[in-house]
């Protein structure tokens, strides 16, 4: 008898050790989405659990009915079966079931823990959250590869204080309703786009010499492993430089030279007139206004990566300068 409960323990303890829980067992993950009008002139921010006890939950527009499906996890790969609701010419026609794989990844960023998809082939990236109280998860490193860069002191994700920053105002982006434009106090260089008044979203550098533009490429080559494509200076701004595209990690140094511009707008204004003898003499001006300031390159700075986590866990709320 005694021998009976000695195998029976052991095998309920392999059994217990090969059953081990990971993130999409221990945890729910939370899709967040925009749903849109008909015409897709408007959107509403929406979000709802997507895995849950190795499952994916699907619901069923036609009917609301909810299906799960078990996840199958194969190295940086899940594997599931998935429903959809068919629709023609607006009318929900019928569900049916596909397959589809997804490369995933967990990690900690911002203090939040995070499960990033991906499909195969695409780059198109979901970001998750959980509702769990969550100190720690445990981090995979299946496909993902940040790349973050500093400038001017600040990083895309940095957490600050509207307090030490000046000329605040909204920021000109359809996207996103929740971003602000502000410079440090110490450095009106720098502009900044803010996220939920708490997170820096993106950075641009302005007035770099360009004595300095041989390094500037040079950093950036060596840290994202390319090089960049050339901008070729061309009418009618005179825009020339560098831009890098890769992995969600988007870069542009870029001169453009006002000076020439308005100096071709005086050249092709004809003198037939009164109007035409201002138009030119305000070209002329404008030129001559730009010729110093035409001599320095902006640097602008972007991560799609990590821009898509910040929208994600911000609160989505929209911001104004003017008044909370």
């Amino acid at each position: 008898m005694k021998k009976n409960i000695t195998i029976l323990l052991f095998l309920t303890i392999i059994f217990s050790c090969s059953k081990k829980e990971d993130n999409f067992s221990k945890y729910e993950w939370i899709l967040h989405y925009e749903e849109y009008n008909k015409d897709y002139t408007s959107s509403t921010p929406q979000q709802k659990v997507l895995f849950k006890n190795d499952s994916i939950i699907c619901v069923s527009e036609l009917n609301g009915k909810t299906t799960k499906f078990p996840l199958i996890k194969k190295d940086s790969l899940i594997i599931f079966k998935e429903l959809y609701t068919i629709t023609k010419n607006d009318r929900k026609k019928k569900d049916t079931i596909v397959t589809d794989t997804l490369l995933f990844e967990f990690k900690t960023l911002f203090k939040k823990p995070l499960l990033i998809i991906k499909p195969l082939n695409s780059e198109h990236y979901n970001i998750l959250t959980t509702s769990n109280a969550v100190n720690s998860i445990e981090e995979t490193n299946n496909f993902l590869s940040i790349v973050n860069f500093k400038i001017g002191g600040f990083e895309i994700g940095d957490s600050i204080s509207l307090n030490n920053f000046e000329n605040i105002k909204d920021a000109n982006n359809f996207e996103n309703i929740n971003l602000l434009v502000a410079y440090p106090k110490n450095d009106k260089n720098i502009e900044l786009e803010i996220i939920d008044k708490k997170y820096i979203f993106s950075i641009k550098q302005k007035n770099i010499e360009k004595s300095q533009i041989e390094n500037i490429v040079k950093v950036i080559n060596e840290k994202i492993k390319m090089n960049p494509d050339t901008i070729k200076e061309g009418k009618p701004f005179y825009t020339k430089g560098y831009t890098w595209d890769l992995n969600g990690v988007q870069i542009i140094l870029k001169n453009e030279d006002m000076y020439k511009y308005y100096i071709d707008l005086a050249n092709n204004t004809k003198e037939n007139d009164l109007m035409g003898g201002i138009y030119k003499s305000a070209s002329l001006k404008q030129a001559y206004k730009n010729s110093e300031k035409s001599k320095y390159y902006e640097l602008e700075y972007k991560n799609k990566i990590l821009q898509e986590i910040l929208k994600t866990i911000s609160n989505e709320k929209p911001q104004s300068s003017i008044i909370e």
